[in-house]
């Protein structure tokens, strides 16, 4: 079998035209690729013929187009009949997205359209302590294995109704911070007891700190299937793109998520003018190019994003615009994408939970979804969050890569009376 360790090979960017400039990612610069050596083909639309590729989700069996639909922000049920006509197979929800109108509405789709045994349907729970309401749930408790295997069997119980399905195909361990969270008692004896019982066909895990959990679940070997952040921005995570590879050499199968590195909008003072189509179509190519991924979910709202983002799936082949969008000098660093590695924490007296914070403001400015960053920031312990920044001159907080911390969180601020918890 081929490696899959691609990123940093000429045959992986550049197959058939164009090279990544691999000494300049180590380096830190942003430029991500060099000249083309020849014009690469136009992708084709769907409607123009053809099948689009699909691989398969590691020891699974899943076979997958590499476009699916991520359908935490969206509120419009056409869009899934739409994705479904087009060709995407796979939907990904969870039960706290919309507080869980989310599920409902991907449930009633699939049961309208009568597709339930053509689709991959996934969701996810959190552990005990994350709630949505008026403040922060106490995240310090510290759960018997009992109650957070009773409290992922309710919640599974309760998805499967708002769903309207016997089983999901994939279940997720959903945002695992640390290895506790993934190798957690309770959840694993609930997370297997629903495989062994047909319930959730598969088992997985979703984490925005994508080397840990991947290192995690590889070691741990319960697990089949990873839902990773992995975008464009992160080009120069050599322990990251091992990771990916690493694990899908093992038969994990490997989701990428957060793929658009933020969506349409900067996070800065530039938000108001959305980034061109093809900055969309290159960020998606520029994660699936890469074979160890099977599919990735990016979270389209419109109709025009997903008939933009689906012909991805006929051809990885870069545009010359989508080219010229990832060549530019400043394009990792304007995304301002937090990697949540949270070295950034040991700059703040106060304990503050940054990444958690920086996570809320993409959701909030970026995917203009503030119920997501209230419940979000709802998440952070008291004294963790934004109540322990209101008395600072000025943020210490400093991002080892790009990210601007204190103009993100004086923007929480401003934005405070539409996402308070």
């Amino acid at each position: 079998m081929k490696s899959l360790h691609l990123w940093n090979r000429r045959d992986f960017i550049a197959k058939p035209t164009v090279w990544l400039a691999a000494s300049h990612l180590l380096g830190g610069s942003t430029v991500l690729f060099g000249q083309p050596t020849q014009a690469e083909p136009a992708a084709p639309h769907p409607e123009a013929g053809g099948k689009p590729i699909c691989r398969t989700l590691g020891k699974t069996g899943i076979t997958l187009p590499i476009v699916s639909m991520g359908v935490m922000n969206a509120d419009v049920p056409g869009l899934i009949r739409r994705s479904y006509e087009l060709g995407i197979r796979h939907f990904d929800s969870a039960a706290h997205y919309q507080e869980g109108r989310n599920e409902e509405m991907v449930g009633s789709m699939i049961k309208e359209m009568s597709v339930r045994d053509q689709v991959i349907i996934s969701t996810k729970v959190l552990r005990p302590g994350w709630t949505f309401g008026p403040r922060a749930p106490d995240q310090a408790r510290n759960y018997s294995p009992a109650e957070v295997k009773a409290h992922f069997l309710e919640v599974f119980e309760s998805s499967l109704k708002r769903l309207q399905m016997d089983y999901v195909d994939i279940f997720y361990n959903h945002a695992c911070d640390s290895e506790a969270d993934i190798a957690s008692e309770g959840a694993l004896e609930a997370l297997t007891a629903l495989k062994k019982e047909g319930k959730a066909r598969f088992i997985g895990v979703s984490s925005h700190r994508p080397e840990m959990a991947l290192r995690e679940v590889t070691k741990l070997g319960v697990y089949d299937v990873v839902l990773t952040t992995i975008n464009y921005t992160m080009a120069n995570d050599e322990g990251l793109l091992k990771a990916i590879d690493e694990a899908a050499n093992k038969g994990i199968g490997i989701i990428a998520m957060k793929t658009q590195a933020g969506g349409f909008r900067r996070p800065d003072a530039r938000a108001e003018s959305p980034l061109p189509p093809a900055s969309q179509t290159a960020a998606l190519k520029w994660v699936l190019r890469h074979e160890a991924i099977t599919t990735a979910i990016p979270g389209y709202t419109r109709y025009e994003q997903i008939d933009q983002d689906f012909p991805v799936a006929f051809n990885l082949a870069y545009t010359p615009e989508e080219r010229e969008f990832l060549s530019a000098k400043n394009v990792i660093a304007e995304a301002q994408f937090c990697r949540q590695c949270g070295q950034c924490r040991t700059d703040c007296a106060r304990g503050v939970d940054i990444p958690t914070l920086m996570r809320s403001h993409m959701y909030a400015v970026q995917y203009s979804n503030r119920d997501l960053a209230r419940f979000t920031l709802a998440s952070v312990e008291t004294g963790k969050g934004l109540d322990a920044c209101s008395s600072c001159g000025a943020c210490k907080g400093t991002c080892r890569n790009y990210v601007n911390i204190g103009t993100k969180i004086a923007q929480l601020k401003a934005l405070k009376p539409d996402i308070a918890v």
